[in-house]
């Protein structure tokens, strides 16, 4: 964990700070022992998330501690959107995942939105190697859904 500045301009505008704002900095590359790592985590902490809790710059032993801490700092309930997208690796991140520039990686963006303010407290970006991933989605309808379908007549033909 560090202080850095933030130079990308999607996640800057995602975490709703200028670019090159100082932002704190969580990065893991994580996975089975036995096994290749499986993902990189690169999560960026709104600065006044770390101002309501300091404890965030701190590695817990558990895994989403820092989330847990945000939360108890008063942006509870944490909301989230997530953007999918299939992309090459950069070299960087080839060598982390150990695999071929030439394999995909899904790249996962996670929005957290703070319960308190419904603004954004932390952004998550996670790049995993496309070979190590799978996808699974459940779709509801919309309460505004009519059942049964209404018959063609009042579709208005």
């Amino acid at each position: 964990m560090s202080v850095q500045p933030l130079i990308d301009s999607r996640i800057a505008k995602l975490l709703g700070v200028p670019v090159g704002s100082p932002v704190m900095r969580r990065f893991r590359v994580t996975g089975p022992e036995s096994e290749p790592p499986f993902q990189i985590n690169i999560s960026w902490i709104h600065p006044r998330g770390v101002a309501d809790a300091p404890e965030v710059a701190v590695q817990a032993p558990g895994p989403g501690d820092w989330l847990y801490r945000l939360e108890q700092a008063g942006h509870w309930p944490i909301s989230w959107m997530e953007i999918h997208r299939a992309r090459m690796p950069t070299k960087d991140e080839a060598g982390l995942l150990e695999i071929p520039i030439s394999l995909p990686v899904l790249e996962i963006v996670r929005q957290g939105i703070s319960g308190r303010d419904g603004q954004p407290i932390e952004v998550t970006e996670y790049v995993v190697a496309s070979d190590r991933v799978e996808t699974v989605h459940v779709l509801h309808r919309d309460e505004s859904a009519q059942s049964p379908w209404p018959d063609d007549s009042a579709l208005g033909e």
